[in-house]
């Protein structure tokens, strides 16, 4: 495999990241909109979104986390497409991955913390 080919299967990373901050991020706005709980991206399957303790302050606790990851992925998401298709920065890139990669498992840590405490 030649490194064109390469790139481009690690470019297409950038584009599921993105996406991911994409989908959190609308998700962040249904949920302070609608009150709608994203029992995917927040609770996982064995957790039903009508059995919270306290929907609003769950809700309140947990927007700050969901709107972060989400500008995070978005951000790295979009560094990683550039950095595999137009220009390369790999300094940046391994940099922006790092920095996904910690609000990733924070952001997992967090969240499971908040189930626990509210389901």
């Amino acid at each position: 495999m030649d490194m064109e080919n390469m790139n481009s299967m690690w470019g297409i990373i950038g584009v599921i990241v993105c996406a991911c901050g994409v989908y959190a991020l609308y998700w962040f706005y249904k949920m302070k909109t609608s009150g709608d709980i994203n029992a995917t991206i927040l609770l996982g399957k064995d957790f039903m979104y009508k059995k919270c303790k306290n929907k609003e302050e769950y809700i309140r606790k947990v927007s700050p986390a969901l709107l972060g990851f989400g500008i995070v992925s978005l951000a790295y998401g979009a560094l990683d497409v550039i950095h595999c298709y137009a220009y390369p920065m790999p300094v940046a890139d391994t940099a922006g991955m790092v920095i996904f990669f910690i609000v990733l498992v924070a952001f997992a840590v967090y969240t499971t913390k908040l189930k626990r405490e509210y389901f």
